[in-house]
């Protein structure tokens, strides 16, 4: 409390709890400076990205010693969606929308915007508009990158007629299941 209460009288801090942010600060940076020092990073920055790496493996190991997860990867799971579901939470507590579903829904909006921008930021596309394209074609090609490696193809040429396929498939599906045709026959 005395070494608080020194960063306020010196101008440091205007209240204790800014001092106590100061001081959590300094503590941070010196221990990100013992990483470096110890030849474990050679710069701060990675030694801040090994420190995180660190936090965050030693947070998925408690979830496993605790009983919450069996595995990491399940810990990294659980930890996902825990963190998810607290970002929700704290859009509604905020007021910004009534619901969780409308958080999910602002949150998909924002990342996506983000997205679009990092893709205008760096140059890859000139406008948010290209930017939809140019992530809308990423997408695609993902996808058919999952459909060759599932093994339901060998080339993404032949991913891309299998998705052909089974897009077609289920448009006419949609119109018999709609009542606008009665088999997949009449339908085509």
């Amino acid at each position: 409390a005395a070494s608080l209460q020194k960063l306020v009288d010196s101008g440091e801090a205007a209240t204790l709890e800014e001092a106590q942010q100061v001081l959590s600060r300094s503590g941070h940076q010196a221990a990100l400076q013992g990483v470096v020092e110890r030849g474990d990073a050679a710069t701060l920055e990675e030694a801040q990205v090994l420190h995180s790496q660190r936090g965050r493996a030693a947070a998925l190991q408690k979830l496993v010693d605790s009983g919450d997860a069996a595995t990491l990867e399940e810990a990294s799971k659980l930890a996902g969606q825990r963190g998810r579901a607290a970002a929700l939470q704290k859009l509604v507590d905020s007021g910004e929308v009534a619901t969780l579903e409308e958080a999910s829904k602002l949150a998909g909006q924002r990342a996506l915007a983000a997205s679009l921008q990092k893709l205008v930021d760096s140059g890859e596309a000139a406008t948010l508009e290209e930017a939809q394209q140019v992530l809308s074609r990423s997408g695609h090609q993902a996808a058919l990158q999952g459909v060759v490696e599932r093994g339901d193809a060998a080339t993404l040429e032949e991913a891309q007629v299998l998705h052909s396929q089974r897009g077609r498939a289920a448009a006419l599906q949609k119109l018999v299941d709609s009542g606008d045709a009665a088999t997949l026959e009449e339908a085509s």
